[in-house]
């Protein structure tokens, strides 16, 4: 998935499902804003899709009408674009090798690159073709460095922060790219807890699901245990997901745990996961499934729906 391409009003047509004569109007009338060739072309980059099916809460219906589904040639262009970088930097010209494109992601992020961090996304995606290797073998090596660069006075708290804010942003918009899992799907659901306002790993979790097939729905951050409790009531999904990044105090978690654990619907899978779910708090916690990585969840949530 490459989010770097542009693309005519009638790939953007066959994509939408709507006519090629609608997406010219949206062009000329500044809806979709649009670059133009020297011939005097339309031509619309995928960021500036992006923004228009955001605003109008559209959603692609054909990935293949704007090549979303040709994962060796989108690996071809990746590896091409980002060798051209390497050579002009001096880098490693071996894209494949992990360190170089996590240095590159590593620069971005500090540096609130969002085009540069987009395409390394992209590429990564597009070589390793699933987002558990994005989140397990990009993002969390790359955030722990930055947090370790935090710690000793290398880099600022804002930098973490805007980073945080730009993968939220491309996680936004590969999300936007996949298929619709249809109203047949299974239903999964989750969050993070009061105190624990971490979004990055709840949204990676989203899309993970959404990737394996599932319907989602994403609480958000920071939900009150009472108030996630309702939403599984109301809703019943398969599996109700629990990211913990920070825990304040085991015994006033665990307080809060245990009645929502026992209050969820029947036939409700809990899955947990984070990096503060030590070996001895989920000693002491009810739940159906515990996942030390994305990819695990990514294999149990193929498994499920495979069933």
């Amino acid at each position: 998935m490459n989010l770097e391409h542009n693309f005519s009003p009638k790939q953007v047509a066959l994509a939408l499902q709507v006519s090629e004569s609608s997406v010219k109007r949206w062009c000329d009338c500044g809806v979709i804003r649009t670059d133009r060739t020297h011939g005097g072309h339309r031509r619309i980059p995928l960021g500036n899709l992006m923004e228009f099916l955001e605003s109008t809460n559209r959603r692609v219906v054909d990935p293949s009408a704007i090549g979303l589904n040709d994962p060796l040639q989108l690996t071809r262009d990746a590896i091409a674009e980002l060798s051209l970088q390497a050579d002009r930097v001096g880098e490693d010209p071996s894209i494949a090798n992990a360190s170089f494109l996590q240095s590159q992601f590593e620069r971005a992020l500090l540096a609130g690159d969002e085009t540069q961090c987009r395409k390394v996304i992209s590429s990564w995606y597009a070589i390793h073709g699933n987002m558990a290797s994005v989140a397990d073998d990009l993002m969390v090596p790359t955030f722990q460095a930055i947090g370790q660069m935090w710690a000793c006075g290398r880099a600022d708290v804002y930098q973490e922060r805007r980073g945080c804010e730009i993968s939220i942003r491309l996680i936004h918009e590969l999300r936007r790219l996949m298929l619709d899992p249809g109203d047949e799907a299974p239903l999964s659901m989750g969050g993070t807890c009061e105190g624990d306002n971490y979004q990055v790993a709840n949204q990676l979790i989203e899309i993970i699901f959404r990737e394996a097939g599932w319907r989602t729905i994403s609480l958000g951050s920071g939900v009150p245990f009472s108030s996630m409790s309702c939403a599984a009531q109301k809703y019943r999904p398969k599996i109700f997901w629990l990211s913990v990044s920070h825990v304040e105090s085991e015994d006033a978690f665990l307080e809060r745990f245990e009645p929502f654990s026992q209050a969820l619907p029947q036939g409700t899978m809990l899955v947990v996961g984070g990096r503060s779910l030590s070996q001895s708090l989920r000693r002491k916690m009810q739940f159906s499934a515990h996942c030390d990585s994305m990819r695990q969840l990514s294999t149990l949530a193929r498994s499920l729906i495979a069933q």
